[in-house]
């Protein structure tokens, strides 16, 4: 089971806990051999309940209006269930409150929500020596496949190659941008191998050298993944990485830590 950071793991839950209640509730299911859907809460409709369910063919219109709703509800539902299962298989306190929106005191470069989405993947322009298919994706390395590989595992969201927003005049394009939406802020990723070839560890040193001087922060608008062993991807130490720079990013402040004991706990510790 992935161990998510403790502040992590509570944004997820929350973040989802919040979604929910703005969303339309509901299944689906048969009725008379009628392929129907189910509703059993609508944000915008108090009639609707648990004990006053609307059923719409597939086929209706409603049935059609209802029917990408409820499947977006249903995989959120499900993130939700399974992230709040884990945090109650590891913790004997309840997540704590999130206040939502988070966020940062320091964004030099904006890198929000909105920075994500307008970002352009696909900006290098430089052609992969020895190119690694992926999908419908051509990568330079194996490494970066496997780190694909993990931001999907991890749910993130992910662009690669995303242009940067500053004047950048030997062309230098980190691997990924990834989403950390639940905070509303995104941040590069650079997968850094091959540290045994001068020539390399040579480049890395000269962008991250520019990134740093251009104000993109280790952990904080840029992560850098450093893949020791050439022959084998690391996938618990990529993942802290990863994980770690999403936890840097949440303020203490946005989490409320009061009463989430259990009141017998409660008693005891007070």
């Amino acid at each position: 089971m992935l161990h998510l950071p403790i502040k992590t793991h509570a944004v997820k839950i929350r973040y989802r806990e919040q979604m929910l209640k703005q969303m339309v509730h509901g299944r689906f299911g048969t009725h008379h051999g009628c392929r129907c859907v189910f509703i059993f809460y609508d944000p915008n409709n108090d009639s609707v309940s648990q004990k006053n369910q609307k059923r719409y063919s597939i086929e209706s219109k409603q049935g059609r209006h209802y029917t990408p709703l409820i499947e977006r509800f249903l995989i959120l539902n499900a993130e939700y269930e399974k992230l709040l299962t884990d945090w109650r298989s590891t913790y004997v306190f309840e997540p704590p409150m999130v206040s939502f929106p988070i966020s940062n005191t320091y964004d030099p470069h904006h890198m929000d929500n909105r920075f994500f989405d307008n970002a352009t993947a696909k900006s290098n322009n430089i052609p992969a020596e020895h190119p690694v298919y992926s999908g419908d994706e051509i990568l330079k390395s194996k490494n970066e496949q496997m780190g694909k590989s993990m931001f999907k595992a991890l749910g993130i969201p992910y662009k690669y190659e995303a242009a940067l927003d500053i004047d950048n005049p030997d062309g230098y394009v980190p691997d990924y941008l990834l989403s950390f939406f639940e905070i509303d802020r995104c941040i590069f990723a650079e997968i850094c191998g091959m540290t045994d070839k001068y020539e390399y560890s040579r480049t890395t040193a000269q962008k991250i050298n520019f990134y740093s001087s251009n104000h993109y922060r280790p952990g904080r608008e840029i992560i850098y993944c450093f893949m020791y062993d050439k022959y084998n991807f690391d996938e618990d130490y990529f993942v802290a990485q990863v994980l770690g720079a999403f936890e840097t990013l949440i303020p203490d402040s946005a989490l409320d830590w009061n009463n989430c004991l259990p009141p017998c706990i409660r008693k005891v510790n007070s």
